[in-house]
């Protein structure tokens, strides 16, 4: 097969014209890797002086398990990323073709097969290839994980992590399987427990809001028949066991069967976890029971922790703490109901970690189904573990006024409408990796902060939303912000003027990403400790 400098490659219609990489963005990835001296998460260069790499297929697996990726064929590394001497691009384009080629008879050297695309360009007057991989995430039909067919699940399975392929764990070949399936995990039973086991109380309460609701659920179940209405919501199997939904939702004490299912709340002294044993933690609880008084339990040893401010209201005043009680609750809530409950994980807890800029959830297992990083907003409602959510809904927290969730896909809009409302960056998910979720809740700027950087109240709710590990778009931060990113443009380059804001590539790119100067990390870190 023959191309010109214009041709490209398409598998079947996978194509998205907005994803294609034009030589203006590849031209700036080309400087990327240049000035960085090596590839990274995104990039990956190889030589192919002698034909295509052996490794060509363990990044192809990496990049389609995690993000997504570019490939450039004909750069070489050890030279400054210069064009490769001898590089053949009609011999290497040939291998790529075949090895990625889906036809019935072929051999393809992935399986599954992601959606891709390559490409001609030109660098320093000499042809390269550029192959841009899709997450497999992005198609439901192809199920994961991508692995190399020579070395098998097993050995030939990758991620993406900063400028290396590195071989998924079998916990995390497990997620990426069972990424769009439910296993019924939360329906199996708690071998040897049954009613007793269940907290006499909350069954109670329980039981007595559905029937006082408008709910059907319990319709045709005598008023003095608790198992059969227990069953009936999926707390006890049909052999009147307690299902792992019921019994962690409504159990005396979980955790006399899973002693790790528990929720940890750490607070820290700075912005890191101390290393030093003697500061290591200001303050620590692990919160236990059944999980609406975990939960419950969590938020007010978080609560504990934060500042507060005066708001008035009426002829009085509240008191309101610097992060919405309500968003606090959300965040733990959901990490309780979407965690992986699979043997691999019962040993993990629930981790919340509060520290001196943000409030940190972490829980076991990655997204799920459709789930991603970028789509938490829409509204939709999907869980790997439906029946401990549907029960959830039913039961109370220990206020009796609300129950712990309300199974519509209103948890992550909610939290992101508190957080502007009380002029905060909506939750940032983006630290989250295949096989935990982490969900970040900036803690608000101090006024001492606000005077040593002279910010006006826009540039401060943009600065807020960034910091100096994770880059993020211009179209990130207009989600974290609720601002247009016309709106944030101006404000943008007033910042990076002011050395307050790093960008990482030229204003033309496509691919500029913005990070908290070191600057403005310090008087942050300096104003939190005040």
């Amino acid at each position: 097969m023959n191309f010109s400098d214009a041709s490209l490659y398409i598998v079947k219609s996978s194509l998205k014209y907005s994803d294609v990489v034009t030589e203006e963005e590849l031209e700036t990835h080309v400087e990327r890797i240049r000035r960085q001296g090596r590839d990274d998460a995104l990039v990956e260069a190889k030589a192919a002086e002698k034909g295509l790499p052996k490794s060509m297929w363990d990044t192809v697996s990496a990049f389609a398990n995690t993000e997504g990726g570019l490939i450039i064929l004909g750069l070489d590394e050890r030279r400054g990323f210069a064009p490769t001497e001898g590089f053949d691009p009609n011999r290497v384009v040939e291998q790529v073709i075949a090895g990625l080629d889906q036809a019935p008879r072929a051999q393809p050297k992935v399986q599954p097969v992601p959606s891709h695309r390559v490409d001609r360009f030109r660098v320093d007057d000499a042809e390269v290839l550029g192959i841009e991989i899709d997450p497999l995430r992005d198609d439901p039909s192809r199920p994961g994980p991508c692995y190399v067919e020579a070395k098998g699940v097993l050995g030939g399975s990758f991620k993406r992590v900063d400028d290396h392929d590195k071989r998924l764990t079998a916990y995390e070949i497990y997620l990426l399987e069972m990424r769009n399936a439910e296993d019924g995990l939360d329906r199996a039973p708690v071998a040897g427990t049954g009613l007793s086991d269940l907290s006499e109380d909350l069954v109670s309460r329980t039981i007595g809001g559905i029937r006082r609701s408008r709910s059907r659920a319990l319709h045709g179940i005598g008023a003095e028949d608790r198992s059969g209405a227990l069953r009936r919501i999926n707390a006890l199997t049909p052999d009147g066991e307690t299902t792992l939904a019921g019994y962690l939702a409504m159990g005396v004490y979980p955790q006399q069967e899973f002693p790790q299912l528990t929720i940890d709340v750490a607070v820290h002294p700075g912005t890191a976890k101390s290393q030093d044993p003697a500061t290591r933690f200001l303050d620590r609880q692990n919160c236990d029971g059944p999980a609406p008084e975990a939960i419950e339990d969590a938020v007010i040893a978080v609560l504990r922790n934060l500042s507060t401010r005066r708001v008035v209201d009426g002829v009085g005043g509240r008191d309101v703490p610097e992060i919405p009680e309500e968003v606090l609750r959300e965040a733990i809530a959901n990490a309780v109901m979407h965690r992986d409950y699979s043997a691999q994980v019962r040993g993990q807890q629930i981790a919340v970690d509060v520290y001196d800029d943000r409030v940190e959830v972490t829980s076991p297992g990655g997204f799920w189904g459709g789930r991603t990083k970028d789509n938490l907003g829409e509204g939709h409602s999907e869980s790997r573990n439906p029946s401990l959510v549907r029960l959830l809904t039913h039961v109370p927290m220990p206020d009796d006024k609300t129950t712990v969730c309300e199974n519509q896909g209103s948890g992550v809009p909610l939290m992101i409408g508190e957080m502007r409302r009380h002029g905060l960056p909506a939750p940032d998910y983006s630290a989250s990796t295949l096989d935990h979720v982490i969900v970040r809740l900036a803690r608000p700027g101090r006024p001492d902060l606000d005077r040593t950087m002279r910010s006006t109240g826009a540039q401060w709710e943009l600065l807020a939303a960034l910091d100096e590990e994770h880059p993020r778009s211009i179209h990130e931060i207009a989600e974290a912000t609720g601002k247009s990113p016309g709106a944030l443009r101006p404000v943008l380059r007033e910042l990076v003027g002011r050395g307050l804001v790093k960008a990482t590539a030229p204003p033309q790119s496509r691919n500029r990403r913005y990070l908290l100067a070191p600057r403005a990390a310090r008087s942050r870190r300096a104003a939190a400790r005040s």
